[in-house]
């Protein structure tokens, strides 16, 4: 990619940006307490954030550091970086749904439910390790 061809993002639209993808999530996950948790991967290293939001609609009238921990680190993925964004929420039914996407270029990519398992539940040795007992993996949404 040339450099008349790489996208150039000022800080506010990156910043906007990142939490429209934040009340995507909330919006499809719906009601309840989501625990999200972000993992992203640069050549110096990996970074990581989570916070917890409300849905179907998050409180954003409350400062959150560790929301705007995890925007920043969505906000990195517009330059080359890469990410899993994970959702674990918890409903007002006292269940709890888990989904993940990948992100690039501050695009969401679904995840299924078993590639959701695989990337979940592997350990150190690489083996798969039980599931998570009282957790539903289920296939991620498209985010608008």
């Amino acid at each position: 990619m040339t450099d008349s061809q790489t996208p150039h993002y000022t800080a506010r639209i990156l910043a906007r940006c990142s939490m429209d993808l934040v009340r995507g999530l909330a919006q499809a996950a719906g009601d309840g307490l989501h625990h999200l948790s972000i993992v992203l991967s640069t050549p110096d290293g990996v970074d990581r954030a989570q916070c917890l939001v409300g849905g179907p609609v998050p409180n954003e009238d409350e400062d959150n550091e560790p929301l705007t921990g995890l925007a920043y680190l969505l906000a990195q993925t517009a330059t080359g970086a890469g990410a899993v964004l994970v959702a674990r929420t918890l409903n007002p039914k006292g269940e709890v749904s888990l989904m993940s996407w990948v992100v690039q270029d501050i695009v969401a990519h679904p995840i299924t439910a078993e590639q959701s398992v695989i990337a979940y539940c592997i350990g150190e040795d690489r083996e798969l390790t039980d599931l998570v007992t009282g957790v539903t993996f289920v296939d991620a949404p498209a985010l608008h």
